[in-house]
């Protein structure tokens, strides 16, 4: 049987191998090769006859806990020893003459060929690295594109605005949901006409909500995309050429309801008397409230030391928890009377209202606040096979419909007309009087008195005109 040896002769640290082929008494040659090699893989230093020596390793000594760089070498070597092995079994076998020249081109055969599927390999792996690489490319391009993500992204906007964040992962459920319905991942660019009306249709008459509402939701799909878009700085982003004129629902406000408090109701709360703590605070929440116009979070502010002074006049100032807006609260005889009876509305109600909900709808009840009227109530439905929260409009007594969202509307439909609009609009934080009028549902009246003023004085004059005309005679002529 033909037998090949590696041999390493170099001193150096690195050097070229040579091959020595030994088949019986007649064959043993030996040549050097192009395989480059270090000398440190190839001795082991032993004992032999009780002197220190260098033995000589071959392939099939590279055991143990080997790097894999000596792993990989190994294989090569043993990869060449089976070629030439190969070449020489078939070359002798037909009676060719096994010589040095025909070892020397056997060597660069098995070189050659395993240079060769080294390349292919080589290549093979960058054309599967490039491929990888061309589908993460790929991939990312469409988690970019995708509207879940752009309003995830909101998610990090609003990181420290929990009311807006909370907003915004409701916004993404209902997209999730309605992507189920439809059995579609949408992308940005799908936030067209075409999307809007499907996901009204969806909404409003599938799942039953409110028109006002599947327009915040539509506003809020909007945003988001916009808002990924315009971040975008690799530029991968597609939008609609629509994005920003699909329509919404038109007129969702025609039969808005506004429920408020006014300051005969008022006088009922206070009147009454109350001896539960909890239910205490609830009803200071109420008066002071709706005597503010602050939400219910930025009662505990009413403190000495937010308390300013101009010109002898005391207010607040602070910021707000949900705009973070400065606003300045004037301590008029009102709000002193309530301080004094009640003191200042420290409140433990949780930031969520829930609680405080519960509570001021009882002290509400307590102060005979049960004419029925009509207003939009939380009802529980079947849809779906599913129970389903949705705000249904209907008669119902009226302490069942009064939230914390009463405070900020009594104040504003109280105050409308009777003190300077602009003072209103500071407290509320909106932006014009039509805004102001569409939340607490007031049509445009303010030229109505000065209309009737103007026209009754054109009257007037021509009137006076008409009396004063005086009738002048003509003589007959003779």
């Amino acid at each position: 049987m033909a037998k090949i040896n590696f041999i390493y002769r170099g001193s150096k640290e690195t050097g070229k191998l040579s091959i020595r082929l030994v088949h019986g008494t007649e064959i043993d040659y030996r040549v050097s090769t192009p395989i480059q090699s270090k000398r440190e893989y190839w001795f082991k230093r032993t004992t032999k006859k009780g002197k220190p020596t260098n033995k000589h390793l071959q392939p099939k000594d590279f055991t143990g806990n080997i790097s894999a760089t000596l792993k990989s070498h190994k294989t090569y070597l043993e990869d060449v020893q089976k070629s030439i092995l190969d070449l020489f079994i078939v070359d002798n076998n037909k009676g060719l003459p096994i010589t040095s020249d025909w070892l020397k081109q056997s060597i660069q055969k098995a070189v050659s060929i395993l240079d060769t599927k080294e390349k292919i390999t080589s290549a093979d792996e960058e054309q599967k690295h490039a491929l990888e690489s061309e589908k993460e490319s790929i991939e990312i391009i469409r988690q970019a594109n995708l509207l879940s993500n752009a309003i995830k992204g909101m998610f990090i906007k609003y990181a420290t605005n929990r009311n807006e964040l909370k907003k915004y992962k409701v916004t993404l459920g209902l997209l999730l949901k309605f992507q189920e319905n439809q059995k579609k991942e949408f992308t940005i660019k799908d936030l067209n006409s075409n999307f809007a009306d499907h996901f009204k249709n969806w909404a409003y008459n599938e799942m039953k909500y409110r028109k006002s509402y599947i327009n915040t939701q539509l506003k809020k799909f909007r945003s988001s995309a916009v808002r990924a878009y315009e971040n975008d700085e690799q530029e991968v982003i597609q939008i609609s050429r629509t994005l920003r004129s699909f329509e919404m629902f038109k007129d969702v406000y025609k039969d808005k309801i506004v429920v408020w408090l006014n300051y005969d109701e008022l006088d009922k709360i206070d009147k009454k008397e109350i001896k539960n703590p909890n239910l205490l605070d609830a009803k200071k929440a109420i008066l002071i409230g709706c005597e503010t116009g602050l939400r219910y979070t930025d009662q505990n502010k009413l403190i000495d030391k937010n308390i300013k002074n101009i010109d002898g006049i005391n207010y607040w100032e602070f910021r707000t928890d949900k705009t973070d807006a400065i606003v300045q609260i004037t301590i008029s005889d009102r709000i002193l009377y309530l301080i004094n009876k009640y003191g200042l509305p420290q409140t433990n109600y949780p930031d969520n209202g829930v609680k405080l909900n519960e509570d001021i709808k009882e002290v509400c009840r307590l102060s005979k606040l049960n004419e029925k009227i009509k207003g939009s109530k939380a009802t529980v439905l079947k849809i779906k096979g599913k129970n389903e929260t949705r705000n249904i409009i209907d008669k119902h007594e009226k302490y069942t419909l009064i939230t914390t969202r009463t405070f900020r509307r009594s104040f504003a439909t109280n105050y409308y007309g009777h003190i300077n609009t602009t003072l209103i609009m500071n407290i509320t934080g909106h932006a014009t009087e039509q805004m102001l009028r569409a939340y607490i549902n007031r049509g445009n009246t303010s030229n109505i008195a000065s209309t009737k003023e103007q026209l009754d004085n054109y009257h007037k004059e021509r009137q006076e005109k008409k009396n004063n005309i005086k009738l002048t005679t003509i003589p007959k002529t003779a």
